[in-house]
Parts: structure tokens; sequence; C-alpha cells
């Protein structure tokens, strides 16, 4: 959050692409939830194993690393990399030279996993992506404030579902 003193407040504008971009992004991360539902899977499950196989090649999957890059706190990853190790989507592995040093990979029932929800977030983010996109923008260029346009909502009804927030 900005701490600065002359931050002026947004623009009516600014608020709808705003509400907008939060609504748009829901909806692609509810059909991924729903989707990765259908595999049997926790959508944090998938959230976890798609962080490993995704970090910066110079970056250690640790579970400390982790848990920063899905915001959690560190017994709360140690549980769900206990939960993700039990369905066998991950493994933990412990150095040679030292056996306190825990990595984690994925094993081939998580890239058979990465895959399938790989396939349906990239067709879910075809149809979703160009809203998001346009949200972005009028919130970070500074045209929602200028030019006085509303964002233009999805007509798209989500399918199904159980309103519930979060994942």
């Amino acid at each position: 959050m900005s701490k600065g003193k002359n931050v002026r407040p947004l623009t009516e504008p600014e608020y709808l692409a705003l509400g907008e971009f939060r609504y748009q992004l829901r909806k692609f991360m509810r059909y991924m939830e729903e989707a990765t539902r259908l595999q049997g899977v926790n959508p944090q499950q998938y959230q976890l194993v798609l962080a490993i196989k995704s970090l910066p090649k110079d970056a250690v999957p640790t579970i400390s690393q982790l848990a920063e890059r899905m915001q959690l706190n560190h017994n709360s990853m140690v549980e769900l990399v206990d939960r993700c190790e039990e369905q066998n989507l991950i493994r933990r592995n412990r150095s040679a030279n030292d056996r306190r040093q825990v990595t984690l990979s994925v094993t081939p029932e998580g890239e058979t996993l990465l895959r399938k929800l790989g396939v349906a977030a990239q067709h879910e983010l075809r149809e979703r992506g160009p809203a998001l996109v346009a949200a972005i923008q009028r919130l970070t260029s500074g045209i929602a404030s200028e030019s006085g346009e509303e964002p233009q909502p999805s007509q798209k009804p989500h399918k199904g579902g159980t309103g519930k927030a979060g994942a």
C-alpha cells in the first residue's frame, strides 16, 4: 500500500475498473477451483504443484520459498505439503550434504495434473484474458481517470459453482 501523503482518491471510472478487474480475476479463479476439484484435488494443492513447477530456475523449491510464493505461513505450508505428498503430487527430497535441507519436486502424477489444468487455464484465459487485460490497462495507464470511460463487464454468465470466495 502506498504511504504517500499526496495520494488522491480513486475516481468513479477507476473504481469501476478496479471492480471489473476483481470480478474477472475472481471468475477465472473460480473456474480453476472448480476444474481442480473435478480432478479430485483441492485448489491449494494444485496451486502448490504449480508454484513448484513455475519457480524461477535460480530459486530453490524449499518450504519457505513456496510459503512466500503462495503467501502462506510456514506451518500452513507444511500441512499443505503433507497433503500433496499423501496424494503423490509432490515429493520431499533431502540433501545428501545437509539432511536438514529439504526441497520439493513434482511427481509424474503432479505433472499429469499440471498438464490437464494447464489446458483448462489456457482455455479460460483465452476467453477471460482480454477483459482482465483491459481492466488492468484502465487502472495502470490513467485512462480511467482521464477518459471517464466505464469498463465493459463480461456478458457471459458463469455456469455452476458454489459461490464461495477464495481457495
